[in-house]
């Protein structure tokens, strides 16, 4: 979308998008093509959020003055913050490309994908009907729907939506990862399995699906597959911490305990407001005789799962609390 776009709005409107960006840039240069270009090379070089702020700041700076390169400018944004898992914030940025193009079917789309991340499934679904309502022919739609329904619990209607979805583009590896996903929840495995290698053949960089495929994989007790599948998950997307914690899980379940500790470390530095892995650290500290640090890390846990909501996980933290000073009780 944004490249051709983009190129096409600074031809039409150099004078308007000059004057709004005269501070920033030197009158004499293509200013929009500068900017374009500085957030271009962020991109290549690795540098995604210093470049996701340099299209907010294009996106801020033009509206109101071209607000079609605004929209494509929150657009690029919201696609940098969906990959880096910043689902919140690139709903933000989809509502103002909405705002200023508001039949832009792309934007209702990717904006129902981010709410799916965010379970905010009844909201997705309305996104993702708005998008079809647009243009009846995005199969990622129909398999982003599916995965709506999925959350909602509707497993028959999801799987009818992925079928719709590949009846459009038999070749869509989004569809497969969605269907597998959809058939892992109604404990078809195998079949999910199925679909994940699918997803995988036709599109071997999607970390998502090596995530999910590893989860299944250790469930099914494929436990050494499942490693490999984490380790190209995290390959592939280095800063997601739920990635991290599984594969120190599985390492675990394979005695590989210093290995295990090292990537529940790992998902703390990524995401410490993460609960789960000061739960399995402590795990860990507990067996290596670090009862002090273990403490330390189950009240940190429990301090997280209330902020989180995440009862389940309060329950089990104050029980292994409780049996700590038990058996410090115990000791003394």
């Amino acid at each position: 979308m944004a490249t051709k776009s983009l190129a096409l709005h600074t031809e039409q409107n150099t004078q308007p998008v000059a004057a709004a960006l005269g501070d920033v840039y030197p009158s004499s240069a293509s200013l929009v093509e500068k900017v374009m270009s500085d957030a271009r090379a962020l991109q290549a070089a690795g540098e995604t959020a210093s470049a996701i702020e340099k299209w907010r700041s294009l996106a801020i700076l033009v509206d109101g003055v071209v607000d079609a390169l605004s929209a494509d400018a929150w657009f690029e944004a919201g696609s940098l913050l969906c990959d880096a898992g910043e689902y919140a914030e690139a709903v933000v940025a989809y509502d103002n490309v909405i705002r200023l193009r508001p039949a832009c079917a792309e934007a209702y789309l990717h904006r129902g994908q981010a709410k799916n991340a965010l379970s905010r499934y009844d909201s997705a679904l309305a996104d993702l009907d708005k998008a079809l309502c647009f243009d009846s022919g995005i199969a990622a739609a129909y398999s982003a729907r599916g995965v709506a329904r999925s959350g909602l619990g509707q497993h028959e209607a999801a799987l009818a939506e992925h079928v719709v979805a590949l009846r459009l583009t038999p070749q869509c590896a989004e569809a497969y990862a969605n269907r597998g996903f959809s058939k892992m929840l109604q404990g078809e495995d195998e079949a999910a399995l199925a679909d994940f290698d699918e997803a995988i053949r036709l599109n071997p960089a999607m970390p998502a699906v090596y995530h999910y495929r590893g989860g299944l994989k250790f469930f099914l007790s494929q436990r050494k597959s499942a490693i490999s599948d984490y380790d190209e998950a995290i390959r592939l997307n280095p800063r997601n911490a739920v990635s991290y914690t599984n594969r120190g899980l599985i390492k675990k379940s394979l005695g590989q305990r210093k290995a295990a500790l090292a990537d529940y470390e790992a998902a703390i530095r990524i995401a410490p407001d993460y609960a789960q892995p000061y739960t399995y650290r402590a795990e860990e500290n507990l067996y290596w005789g670090r009862d002090a640090a273990a403490r330390a890390d189950l009240e940190m846990a429990l301090k997280l799962a209330r902020a989180a909501g995440d009862e389940a996980h309060q329950v089990y933290v104050t029980y292994r609390l409780e049996e700590l000073d038990e058996t410090a009780e115990a000791s003394d």
